[in-house]
This record gives structure tokens, C-alpha cells and sequence, in this order.
């Protein structure tokens, strides 16, 4: 299944001290969710944070994985918010 998930910076980001092994070791992780097949596009959002197209057979252990990044679990981003995806049906046949 695919899914949307949207990982805004934390309220108080502001307050966390962004450190670079926190940023490598992010960039570390994804790259290895990638790698696994999990994470198939990502992107950073202009007001912050980062958004992506993520594969997985189960919506939990998508969380569980998310919830593991490194500058989640900093508390410079927040909990990934996450959307099941299904397919537009605006391009199949059109019924009479």
C-alpha cells in the first residue's frame, strides 16, 4: 500500500538544538528506508519538515518506523502524519 506522509517541524523547534550527526544520522535513516523499498520519493517543505511517498503492508509499522527517525525522536519534527493512498479514479472508464 502507498501512503502520504507529512513530517512537520515540532511547535517548539525553535528550542532543539539541530545538531549535524542528528541531520547525518536522519539522512542516514532515510537512505536506508529507501534502500528498503519504504520510502520511494521524499521532499522538503518549504515551511519545514519533509513529505513523502512511502510503500509498506502495514500502516503501523509504517509509524513505527517513522516515529524512529532521528530528529523525531530530537523533537525537532513531529510525529509523521500519515495517509493511505488508493488510486484517482477520475482516468478509468467512464460508466453510461
Amino acid at each position: 500500500m502507498q501512503y502520504l506522509v507529512v513530517i512537520p517541524r515540532a511547535e517548539n523547534a525553535a528550542s532543539v538544538a539541530l545538531r549535524k550527526q542528528d541531520v547525518e544520522a536522519e539522512a542516514e535513516f532515510v537512505r536506508q528506508l529507501y534502500v528498503d523499498g519504504i520510502v520511494r520519493q521524499i521532499w522538503l517543505r518549504a515551511e519545514g519538515g519533509a513529505c513523502m511517498i512511502s510503500e509498506a503492508d502495514d500502516e503501523g509499522r509504517l509509524q513505527q518506523l517513522l516515529s524512529a527517525l532521528p530528529l523525531v525522536k530530537s523533537g525537532y519534527l513531529a510525529q509523521p502524519q500519515i495517509s493511505h493512498l488508493r488510486a484517482y479514479s477520475g482516468f478509468g472508464p467512464r460508466s453510461n
